[in-house]
């Protein structure tokens, strides 16, 4: 009578979570600034470790098992990483696939809902926002996309260039070497207002 109920799944999963976000908060607060040429590489080090986390607990929310904790610790992981994608989204350098995740996030669409209303593969969005990098096809597609949805929230100081001039892709961790860091280095599709 007096011994303490083992611990479910469930509860595990949780408390490991926490954990882990306890040291995912300590490197987003210890992320440089976004204008410095290590902020991406950081930052998708934490973001990739979050989406193994989200995948979990979300795994975890549709078990048959009920529980409150998870669904709870489910939002509150999703907010910390949504809240780091517009982050980079909106810094220099970012990548196509941070931009429509965030744009799309913004717009209230599913990832599966922007990809038939492009014209897209279903589960490009998603392998765009672990870190894929589109085809110019594919490119021009999500800028248009981008662009119908009023652009990448955060980004308001920023504008879009001439949609047809379309420059190549390029992996945001292998080009960050930009006179100033003024435009998306990834797709060359945002520019600030005031460069120079």
């Amino acid at each position: 009578m007096g011994q303490a109920a083992p611990q479910d799944d469930s509860s595990i999963i949780v408390s490991l979570s926490e954990a882990a976000m306890h040291m995912y908060s300590a490197a987003i607060d210890a992320l440089p600034s976004d204008e410095d040429k290590k902020f991406h590489k950081r930052a998708d080090v934490v973001l990739e470790g979050m989406r193994k986390l989200r995948a979990a607990l979300t795994d975890a929310a549709s078990s048959d098992r009920p529980s409150p904790a998870v669904i709870v610790e489910l939002s509150s992981v999703r907010r910390r990483y949504d809240s780091l994608m517009e982050h980079a989204a909106a810094a220099p350098s970012s990548s196509l696939g941070q931009q429509l995740y965030v744009t799309r996030v913004h717009a209230r669409l599913s990832a599966e809902e922007v990809a038939n209303g492009t014209g897209l593969r279903a589960d490009l969005p998603d392998e765009l926002e672990a870190g894929a990098t589109p085809n110019d096809d594919e490119a021009a597609k999500i800028r248009d996309a981008i662009a119908a949805l009023g652009g990448v929230p955060g980004t308001e100081h920023l504008q879009y260039s001439d949609p047809e001039h379309h420059e190549p892709e390029h992996n945001e961790h292998e080009h960050h070497e930009h006179d100033g860091a003024h435009v998306n280095g990834h797709d060359g599709s945002l520019v600030e207002e005031n460069a120079g």
